[in-house]
């Protein structure tokens, strides 16, 4: 082991890594913490509530990320804060980052949000129940994001709906889809399956496990297809 740093509660979020190597990630201590290599604090913030939401990194070196208190947060790279948005209810989702700088994240509200560069709100689209999946965006613009309402939703940029596909379930899409250099979408739900969407929204396939798949897809070079369920299993799925 090189290091360990404890804060001061469990951590629900995942790290990112800065271009410079600094270490991003929240706490359920109500703090974001930023790392240097060694493990060595370099600086924290605290916000109002836990933070579970896993941080993204924007070329300009922005940090976005969400807390449980309403909020979703930018910061500058030396931890000061560069702006901050009330959205009125839990965030468990983590941001995207379109390549012109737009942030989209989700809301427990049940909506889809994009941010401008400058924190200010370009639209705001509704689903019909809670959104914990984080967004996947795709080479041409189109926002993929599931929600517990049994719907993964195809957005385009300016928040208009493209298409949404329906599980069977009651549970939703809680997953985070990943997108394969063809355009494919894989995601799990509630219906224990694993879904490969086509970039039109048609169906390419479906697997079953033997329960809920909340977990995010992780995609191998050779295709394979790598998701755990909630049978205690990892599934690897593949042609």
């Amino acid at each position: 082991m090189k290091w360990r740093f404890k804060t001061r509660n469990y951590i629900d979020s995942s790290p990112t890594i800065g271009a410079d190597g600094t270490i991003y990630v929240g706490s359920d201590d109500h703090s974001f913490y930023a790392l240097n290599l060694d493990g060595s604090l370099k600086w924290s913030y605290k916000t109002g509530l836990e933070v579970s939401s896993s941080p993204a990194i924007a070329t300009d070196g922005t940090i976005y990320v969400a807390s449980k208190d309403f909020s979703f947060y930018a910061f500058h790279p030396d931890g000061s804060l560069k702006w901050k948005y009330y959205l009125g209810d839990y965030l468990y989702s983590s941001p995207a980052i379109a390549p012109e700088g737009t942030v989209y994240i989700g809301s427990r509200d049940g909506s889809v949000c994009a941010f401008t560069p400058e924190g200010k709100l370009k639209w705001r689209f509704e689903t019909g129940n809670v959104v914990i999946s984080s967004p996947a965006i795709g080479e041409d613009g189109t926002i993929y994001v599931g929600s517990a309402d049994c719907k993964l939703y195809a957005l385009h940029p300016d928040g208009t709906s493209y298409w949404f596909y329906p599980c069977d379930g009651t549970y939703g899409f809680n997953s985070s889809p990943a997108i394969d250099a063809e355009g494919t979408i894989y995601v799990g739900s509630g219906d224990n399956h694993l879904y490969a969407i086509n970039a039109n929204g048609t169906v390419k396939w479906r697997r079953v496990t033997g329960d809920w798949v909340d977990s995010s897809p992780a995609l191998g070079s050779d295709g394979t297809v790598y998701v755990g369920s909630g049978d205690d299993y990892l599934y690897a799925f593949g042609d």
